[in-house]
């Protein structure tokens, strides 16, 4: 039976519309991977689509190459640019321009700029 199932999927794969090998979707190679424990090796010989030994190195380094990657990248993902102001300052001009609409920015930033004690002059 499973078998049977591996050699349609096969069969599916191999029919798909394209002029070269297949591309096998990540589906195709989890089912392939999982039917492969139920197969004897010897059946398993008969039945499997064969693949280059530069297929295998190319799959082994980009394995290596995320290992690496994600060994030695940043755990937690920074973005580039100028950070925003902060959240207290951005809670302050809110309420200021909630308590006064008529303010505008150049107000509400000579105010903050009074209320912190800084000289703009």
């Amino acid at each position: 039976m499973t078998e049977n199932l591996m050699l349609k999927h096969q069969l599916m794969t191999l029919t798909r519309k394209q002029t070269r090998t297949p591309r096998l979707t990540t589906f195709d190679r989890f089912l392939f991977g999982y039917l492969v424990f139920f197969i004897s090796k010897v059946r398993l010989q008969k039945i499997a689509v064969s693949l280059k030994s530069a297929t295998i190195l190319k799959f082994h380094q980009a394995l290596v190459k995320r290992k690496y990657r994600d060994l030695y990248s940043r755990k937690t993902r920074i973005s580039p640019g100028r950070k925003g102001p902060e959240h207290d300052l951005i809670e302050l001009v809110v309420e200021m321009k909630r308590r006064n609409p008529r303010f505008g920015y150049g107000r509400i930033a000579m105010q903050i700029y009074k209320e912190f004690g800084i000289d703009v002059s």
